[in-house]
C-alpha cells in the first residue's frame, strides 16, 4: 500500500496545459484538504478513495465545507451505527453466509478505526464467523461501548 504523500504540482501543471476536465486525487481525507487541493490545482473535481472507507459521509462533509466554509458537526454515533449495520447486512446478503462475515471484518475495522475504545471489540469481532452473531455483536458494541 502506498505510504508516500500526494504531489499536487503535476496536477496543477496538467490543468494549466489542457482544456479538458482534470480530476485531482491523493491524500484528500478532510474537507479542508479537499478545498486546498481544488484551490491549489484548479482541478475540476476530486476523486476520493480510501478516506471514504468507513466514512462514506466524507462526501457530504466536503460538499458542506465547500458551500459554507464551515465543518459539519461530528456525525452522531446513532447515525454511524445505522450506516454500519446496514453496510454489514448488505455485505452478508451480497456475499453470503460464508464470505459475508469474513469481508465484513475489514469494513467494520474501517468504520471503527478512530474509536479508541474499539480495539478490543475489533479483535473479538474478527473471530465471529456467523452473520447474525456479527450483527448482534455490533449492536452490543453500540449499546454498551460507543454510547
Amino acid at each position: 500500500m502506498y505510504k508516500g504523500e500526494a504531489e499536487y504540482d503535476s496536477i496543477k501543471a496538467v490543468k494549466e496545459a489542457v482544456s479538458i476536465p482534470v480530476i485531482a486525487n491523493g491524500d484528500i481525507d478532510s474537507p479542508e484538504k479537499a478545498k486546498y487541493v481544488l484551490d491549489y490545482t484548479g482541478a475540476d473535481a476530486l476523486m476520493i478513495g480510501r478516506p471514504a472507507q468507513g466514512r462514506p459521509w466524507i462526501f457530504e462533509e466536503i460538499q458542506h465545507y465547500l458551500e459554507n466554509g464551515t465543518l459539519m458537526p461530528e456525525r452522531p454515533t446513532s447515525d454511524v451505527q445505522g450506516i454500519l449495520l446496514g453496510h454489514v447486512q448488505a455485505l452478508h446478503q451480497f456475499y453470503g453466509e460464508f464470505l459475508g462475515p469474513r469481508i465484513a471484518r475489514k469494513h467494520v475495522g474501517w468504520y471503527l478505526k478512530e474509536h479508541e475504545q474499539a480495539s478490543e471489540f475489533r479483535r473479538t469481532f474478527n473471530a465471529i464467523e456467523a452473520a447474525n452473531e456479527q450483527l448482534d455483536a455490533l449492536q452490543g458494541y453500540f449499546d454498551n461501548v460507543a454510547s
